[in-house]
C-alpha cells in the first residue's frame, strides 16, 4: 500500500470529495508518484493526520504533538519546500481553505465530544 492510499482518504473528508484530482499527485505512471512528490505528500499527510489525531489534546503528549501541527498549519514560512504552504501549493491547494477545513473539522469533533460526554453523564445520574 502506497502513501497516498492511506492519505487520500484523510483529505478526501476534510477537503471534500472532489477536492483531491488524481493529477494533483503528479503520478509517474499508473498510480505511482515520482520520489519527491511522494515524499512530499507524506509530509502534508502526516501533519494533518497528526493535527487530526490530537485535537482535542487529552494528554499532554497529544497536547505538544498537536500544538507542533497546529504551528506548522498556521506557518506562513515561503522559505521551508516542506512548509504547509508550500506543499499546498504543490498539490494545488489553497492553505487558506485546508486551513478552514481543519478548523471546521476540529470544531464539529469537539462538539462531538461534548456531546457524547453529556449523555453519558446524564446515564450515571
Amino acid at each position: 500500500m502506497d502513501v497516498r492510499e492511506l492519505s487520500e482518504p484523510v483529505l478526501q473528508e476534510l477537503l471534500g470529495a472532489t477536492a483531491v484530482l488524481p493529477e494533483q499527485f503528479g503520478a509517474q505512471g499508473p498510480g505511482h508518484p515520482c520520489g519527491e512528490r511522494a515524499l512530499m505528500w507524506a509530509v502534508l499527510a502526516d501533519g494533518i493526520e497528526c493535527y487530526r489525531r490530537n485535537a482535542p489534546p487529552l494528554s499532554m503528549q497529544q497536547e505538544i504533538e498537536f500544538e507542533d501541527a497546529e504551528r506548522w498549519v498556521w506557518s506562513t514560512d515561503w522559505d521551508w519546500p516542506f512548509s504547509f504552504v508550500n506543499l499546498c501549493e504543490a498539490f494545488g491547494f489553497d492553505p487558506a481553505a485546508v486551513r478552514q477545513a481543519l478548523q471546521s473539522w476540529r470544531g464539529r469533533r469537539s462538539a462531538l465530544r461534548r456531546q457524547r460526554f453529556r449523555h453519558s453523564a446524564l446515564r450515571a445520574a
